[in-house]
């Protein structure tokens, strides 16, 4: 059985971070992937969550199946919940633990679709992930990788909001801000960040053919009440009880820091000019 000794969400399970994961369906966030779907084929769905992706290609493949893979049972069993709570729960989708990074249980060629969404920015060793996604993927077959790009796009991009991107991305990079780096207004990241942008790269140092990759991008929005408030509350909740605000402070915010983005995300879910674009960067990978 795989382990996790080299990879980790360092954000956590706590039921404040996968709120927001939960609003994810297959035809909002896995939608590239329905263009490749046939009814007998086999998916695997790496960094499954809460299972609400996984669950929703079930009847894309109603003479397939479906396997959603998590590091560990706090979110897998998550994801076996939200499978049960269904109106008529689907038989064809399980979910196992499983760690990429480490190795996969599966047999070579095993898989027709191999699907991973906001995983790859969270693994120290994103290559090797693809190169073990591609082995067990059958000739043919196509790994569609989706991920987000940084910084996250605020308006108002205030000052607490700038900290915010700054110890998020030291938060799933586990780093600190070294002293020398610049402070948030308008600072690059670090080199080495992990970025969405990087994906076919990634996907070419893996060994699929860049000239049989599809590559696009999609955004999610966030600007009405209704949208701010899914997004900002959940944010709040993590900075608060979720384990998000401890894990800033581990990365060098210090504590008038993270007050000052707690307050920083209130004023942004109540501030009726309040913009979020998170771009994500698409990419099919083809063996």
């Amino acid at each position: 059985m795989a382990t996790t000794k080299t990879a980790t969400y360092t954000q956590g399970y706590h039921p404040t971070v996968t709120a927001a994961h939960v609003l994810r369906t297959a035809e909002s966030h896995g939608a590239m992937v329905l263009p490749y779907l046939s009814p007998t084929f086999k998916v695997l769905d790496v960094g499954c969550g809460p299972g609400t992706i996984t669950t929703g290609f079930a009847k894309y493949v109603p003479e397939g199946s479906v396997i959603g893979i998590d590091l560990t049972e706090d979110v897998l069993s998550q994801a076996r919940e939200h499978l049960l709570k269904q109106k008529s729960p689907p038989n064809n989708v399980t979910f196992e633990i499983g760690n990429v990074v480490d190795g996969l249980k599966y047999e070579d060629d095993a898989f027709d679709v191999v699907f991973t969404s906001q995983v790859l920015i969270h693994i120290p060793d994103p290559v090797t992930a693809l190169k073990e996604m591609k082995r067990v993927l059958k000739p043919g077959g196509v790994v569609c990788a989706r991920e987000a790009d940084w910084p996250f796009r605020f308006y108002p991009y205030t000052r607490g909001m700038q900290l915010f991107n700054k110890y998020l991305n030291c938060l799933i990079h586990a780093r600190k801000i070294p002293p020398s780096h610049p402070q948030p207004d308008n600072a690059p990241f670090p080199e080495g960040t992990r970025t969405g942008s990087l994906v076919h790269v990634w996907g070419r140092e893996a060994g699929f053919d860049p000239e049989k990759m599809a590559k696009s991008a999609k955004a999610d929005v966030y600007a009405t009440e209704e949208e701010r408030k899914s997004w900002g509350e959940p944010m709040l909740g993590r900075m608060k009880e979720g384990g998000t605000g401890d894990g800033f402070r581990k990365r060098g915010a210090t504590k008038e820091e993270v007050e000052e983005i707690i307050q920083a995300l209130k004023d942004w879910t109540a501030d009726v000019d309040g913009w979020l674009g998170v771009i994500s960067v698409e990419v099919v990978l083809r063996k």
